[in-house]
């Protein structure tokens, strides 16, 4: 691999030789546009959209070191600044708790006492907050690279944030490493902080990335993105931006083709085996020679241990009496007090009382019906079971989130839009409420529907869905 900067435009930058070799009008590495949807990037910036704009949970952006993290975050500012107060927290100026909160009290201009702590001055400025949604402008901090934050003021941002109105309050997005999880002491139950994972690219996606760049710069895509240097980007980036952009170059101009050969086999000094090998045959000498010693003591115990004699016994079976013996007196006869065995008669058994019936089991109480689910603004209220049954099957969903209040302000925001109504639902075994609009036969309409409606819902990207999946 070279020293040399792609970026570099002297004589002894990389750039100018792609041009000379290639014919390049520009830096494909350093072109921002397009915006790279693939990967799952479109999905996740979409996320940041619904959830910054109408969400009640704090934000949490993990990935790999150059996955696009903060790309991510410029393309979220860019694209709506329009609606959303950003302001960033750099992870360096984050150095204690007051100066958290001094910068914090910048941005709100609050007129808070200089005696007040930090914690307090933090907390007053997610409060504060609440009162921009009212003026149709609701606030984001950015703190990207919060993984090198100090972990206590993560969770004292976390603690402002969900001590005030979450519906309303400014939204904190974290952008880290997935040890990020950790550092903010989350578990995996938590329904008050969304994660959003950027994996690496794979790749296809790579050549995906590249194609319109090159395209753009005026390269030859079969020359520049062949399979055989495709495939050396791909296992030297491991499908990440910043790799991506390091080996690129290099690889183009065959600087760094050589690193993926096989490496020769290292040869094998025998002479320093010499001494490992004697002790191992030294080791293997002993162990022959112990195992003969006890063969040899084994045996030798086995012959002195002498044999028992065997002593013939004989039995006589038979009436005739042998010399020496003793007689056996015969058994008397049979006398008139004398009862044979026979004669007599075995007692009959009693018989076996019949065993008594089990008494059944008493029925077990039903439990108790646990009460229903009561809705603030039954006007609006549809169950979705009800919803699930219509005939028709297809509706805009606007919002959703974990709190009934959200769908409640999105619908007193709208009281123009008469078949707006909000329902409950499940997610992750959590309460989850969604505001929809409009019943419609058929995808097309309910398309055609959702270009029709306000602008600032129509930028928050609705979701026509079925009303089956709901």
């Amino acid at each position: 691999m070279t020293d040399d900067s792609f970026n570099s435009l002297d004589g002894g930058g990389l750039f100018p030789r792609l041009q000379q070799r290639y014919g390049l009008r520009e830096n494909p590495l350093e072109m921002e546009t397009p915006f790279f949807p693939d990967g799952m990037r479109h999905h996740a910036l979409e996320a940041l959209r619904h959830l910054c704009g109408f969400g009640d949970m704090a934000l949490l952006l993990t990935g790999a070191p150059g996955s696009g993290k903060s790309r991510l975050l410029a393309e979220l500012v860019r694209s709506e600044s329009s609606r959303l107060g950003f302001h960033r927290l750099p992870a360096a100026a984050m150095t204690s708790s007051s100066a958290l909160a001094r910068d914090l009290k910048q941005v709100a201009r609050s007129g808070a006492n200089a005696d007040d702590n930090s914690r307090e001055a933090v907390y007053r400025f997610f409060r504060w907050s609440e009162g921009r949604v009212v003026k149709g402008q609701r606030m984001v901090l950015l703190i990207d690279d919060a993984d090198r934050a100090p972990p206590e003021l993560l969770r004292l941002i976390l603690g402002g944030f969900l001590a005030a109105d979450r519906a309303k309050a400014a939204v904190p997005v974290f952008a880290g490493e997935d040890r990020l999880v950790t550092l903010l002491g989350l578990e995996d139950s938590s329904v008050s902080i969304h994660q959003i994972h950027l994996r690496p690219l794979t790749k296809g996606e790579v050549f995906l990335y590249l194609e319109p760049r090159v395209h753009k710069a005026g390269g030859k895509v079969n020359e520049l993105l062949s399979s055989a240097r495709l495939a050396r980007i791909y296992d030297l980036s491991q499908g990440s931006f910043s790799r991506l952009q390091r080996v690129t170059p290099g690889i183009w101009l065959d600087i760094v083709s050589n690193s993926l050969k096989q490496k020769p086999a290292r040869r094998i000094d025998f002479r320093a085996l010499r001494l490992p090998a004697l002790a191992l045959l030294l080791l293997a000498g002993s162990w022959w020679f112990v195992s003969q010693q006890y063969d040899e003591t084994v045996a030798v115990e086995i012959e002195a241990v002498p044999e028992p004699e065997q002593v013939r016994k004989s039995i006589t079976i038979g009436p005739e009496t042998l010399e020496g013996d003793v007689p056996v007196e015969s058994p008397s006869p049979l006398t008139e007090e004398t009862v044979p065995l026979d004669s007599v008669s075995e007692p009959e058994p009693e018989p076996e009382p019949e065993p008594e019936p089990e008494p059944e089991p008493e029925p077990e109480p039903e439990p108790e019906p646990e009460p229903g689910f009561v809705p603030e603004n039954a006007n609006k209220y549809v169950d979705i079971e009800q919803l699930r049954s219509r005939s028709e099957g297809w509706t805009i969903q606007l919002v959703a989130g974990n709190l009934e209040q959200t769908a409640l302000n999105v619908i007193s925001r709208y009281p123009s839009l008469d078949e707006m109504v909000y329902t409950l639902g499940e997610r992750k075994s959590e309460a989850w409420f969604m505001v929809l609009y409009g019943n419609y036969s058929s995808k097309e309409d309910a398309q055609k529907a959702a270009s029709r409606l306000p602008d600032a819902l129509i930028s928050r990207t609705p979701w026509v869905r079925t009303t089956e999946g709901l």
